[in-house]
């Protein structure tokens, strides 16, 4: 009976031998494998903040591109047409003039808002004609395409069109 048991239990131990190294090597590969994924994220992450890096500062020179083309260009050749007309203020006074002028915006505020040109460098002066100007509330906005006209000094305003951003 001795040998019985001895063989019962041997072979027992073999089994639970087998079964823990069944389970450690599992466990290795499964940890391996996490090892493997952790690398690839981090390469993954790497390289995305490497391409973030790349495209803010190309966003940079392009905005620095478009000021110097806004500026340069459409101010100036406003600046000179209307110097051309008489007129001896600067592009920023018929920024300001606009701004006191929210009668012109046909859409009444929400919600206890007021309607306004409330951002400078949301009003455009595109031409010696033309503006294009963003006007809100503080809760819903929109946009403009007026036409002005100065005469001795006077600016004269007249809405072309206009919407709501929904």
């Amino acid at each position: 009976m001795k040998n019985k048991e001895r063989i019962l239990w041997i072979s027992s131990m073999v089994i639970i031998l087998a079964v823990s190294l069944i389970i450690i090597f599992q466990y290795q590969i499964k940890l391996s494998n996490a090892e493997e994924k952790k690398t690839s994220l981090f390469n993954d992450n790497s390289q995305l903040q490497q391409e973030n890096e790349d495209c803010a500062t190309q966003a940079s020179g392009l905005r620095s591109e478009l000021e110097k083309l806004e500026l340069g260009n459409y101010d100036q050749t406003s600046m000179l047409k209307l110097q051309a007309k008489g007129y001896t203020g600067q592009l920023k006074d018929i920024v300001a003039d606009l701004k006191m002028h929210s009668e012109l915006i046909p859409y009444e505020g929400i919600l206890g808002g007021t309607m306004g040109f409330y951002h400078n460098e949301d009003i455009h002066v595109l031409t010696d004609r033309w503006v294009f100007a963003y006007f809100d509330d503080g809760h819903i906005s929109g946009y403009m395409l007026l036409s002005y006209d100065i005469n001795n000094g006077t600016i004269s305003w007249k809405v072309i069109d206009s919407h709501l951003d929904v």
